[in-house]
């Protein structure tokens, strides 16, 4: 009797060779199924039996939950609601069974890789600095990356810089008195769902800016009609995010970095012996997206850039954590504010303390901060590769394209 790893190792590897797998013992069609047609899953999978807890830990996988999403049935045992679930992994991590494991879009991936005859671009999350290996820069993931068959890598950092701008106008515009006060961070799908679901009277403060992800997968698909998107990330919610109303069709599939390392593993890729395939794609504010905080620097710097002379300053507020942001929010609700911008992010430390991450959050938080000071922009202002992408989609400048383009808006 195998275990669902020992069964998720070997459709992958079925799949790169083209093969299908055949169920045997433990190994249930279901199962099969479920990784062979992610899109049909929720975020979070029974993969056996959940009754044989015992007494001391039974309800510590509901306990975890902070969205209310499970209940435990004495007939059915964990029970999942799906409409709740944000993908936040505590019930995983929470079960002392292994009965719970994460959806994973890894075979259709593949599946493109080998038989779709268009483009197929990775868009990597701006926390992957040091997740393969201390040695693996971007330019050796990128070639890694086209190894496996993906047609090119694009930082999606360059979209976080891009977003900046739209923010930092944004707050220019509205936040004119000491009475008003916007909220971020549009890259968490985690926060968002928080204010939306729990807290949506806060949704006129909330700019309504799509993720970077979103607006990476836009991009791409604005300039080619043809091609599909990954995004590679530390996320488990950005499976939820692009299964959105007004969101979907951006993006295609999302792997986390632990699914793409799975797949290194089973090509026999070495990313240390590969060659640097250098593009510079994002400034230090855009890289700095991946931990707490950074989203507020990111705007603040480059508010100071073009409006120098503002009489009110940004004065920023950051919440990393569920139950941080949830503190953070009820503090808002109570007249309780002492800042204007308002940064929440649903992990602790941010998108490097992710559920998918493959190194600690500390080591990810350093890595990150090592990487944004070895590029060669501060700020998106800075960046000739945003101005440049500005002018392809037919802009001429930076500022006449996010107000009048609608292409990174979304419905809150």
């Amino acid at each position: 009797m195998g275990t669902f790893d020992e069964l998720y190792k070997r459709v992958i590897k079925n799949a790169l060779n083209g093969e299908k797998t055949v169920a045997e013992g433990y190994e249930e069609p279901k199962m099969i199924h479920c990784l062979e047609n992610p899109d049909e899953y929720p975020l979070v999978i029974r993969v056996k039996p959940c009754m044989n807890c015992s007494e001391h830990d039974r309800g510590k996988c509901v306990e975890s939950c902070e969205w209310g999403a499970l209940s435990f049935d004495n007939e059915k045992g964990l029970v999942i609601d799906n409409e709740k679930c944000v993908g936040c992994q505590t019930c995983i991590d929470a079960c002392k069974l292994d009965a719970l494991t994460t959806k994973k879009d890894i075979i259709p991936v593949i599946n493109d890789l080998k038989d779709y005859d268009g483009p197929v671009y990775a868009l990597v999350a701006p926390a992957f600095s040091g997740q393969f290996g201390e040695n693996v820069t971007a330019g050796k993931l990128r070639s890694a990356l086209k190894k496996l068959g993906f047609t090119g890598m694009i930082e999606v950092a360059a979209f976080a810089d891009i977003l900046t701008l739209k923010e930092a106008l944004e707050f220019d515009e509205r936040i004119n008195d000491e009475n008003d006060f916007q909220l971020t961070s549009c890259c968490c799908p985690m926060w968002i769902a928080m204010i939306k679901k729990q807290f949506n009277q806060l949704l006129p403060n909330v700019p309504g800016s799509v993720s970077p992800m979103i607006a990476g997968g836009r991009t791409v698909k604005t300039l080619h009609p043809d091609a599909k998107t990954v995004f590679i990330g530390p996320c488990l919610a950005k499976k939820a995010e692009i299964k959105e109303p007004d969101l979907v069709g951006a993006i295609d599939h999302v792997l986390t970095y632990q699914e793409l390392k799975d797949l290194f593993s089973a090509t026999n890729i070495v990313l240390e012996e590969l060659e640097e395939d250098n593009q510079v794609h994002s400034s230090k504010s855009g890289i700095k997206y991946a931990r707490s905080g950074g989203v507020s620097e990111a705007i603040k710097m480059t508010l100071e850039k073009i409006n120098p002379d503002r009489k009110i300053e940004l004065k920023s507020k950051v919440a990393d954590g569920v139950p941080a942001c949830r503190a953070m929010i009820t503090a808002i609700l109570n007249g309780e504010r002492d800042a204007n911008f308002y940064e929440g992010m649903g992990c602790v430390g941010g998108c490097v303390g992710g559920p998918k991450a493959i190194i600690n959050r500390e080591d990810g938080k350093k890595n990150v901060e090592r990487y944004a000071d070895k590029a060669p922009f501060d700020t998106p202002a800075d960046n000739p590769y945003v101005i440049e992408l500005i002018k392809r989609l037919g802009f001429e400048t930076t500022e006449d394209f996010l107000k009048n383009s609608t292409l990174f808006d979304r419905k809150l």
